[in-house]
């Protein structure tokens, strides 16, 4: 798997926002990506260092649409923790 295709966007929300603060990245990933290679692709495409990747699976919610019912897509994301002194300013 290629660095460009393990990330796949960054979750946009308020707890995220909160935690950039801290160093602290949210991105939604490749289902069958790992750690390392999560590592591996952060450093290389925003040339920062990092100091540990949290990943967690987060299934999807049911929804009801005027009567029909649903579900959202489960996904798999990565919370990236950098190094002091670096930020992703290209975000």
């Amino acid at each position: 798997m290629d660095k460009w295709s393990i990330l796949k966007e960054r979750v946009i929300s308020e707890k995220a926002f909160a935690d950039q603060e801290s160093g602290k990245y949210v991105f939604k990933i490749h289902k069958n990506a790992n750690k390392p290679e999560v590592k591996k692709a952060i450093e290389e495409l925003f040339d920062v260092k990092i100091d540990k990747v949290n990943i967690l699976n987060v299934k999807g919610k049911r929804k009801v649409f005027k009567g029909i019912k649903g579900r959202r897509p489960s996904y798999k994301k990565a919370i990236v923790t950098l190094k002091e002194g670096y930020t992703l300013k290209e975000l």
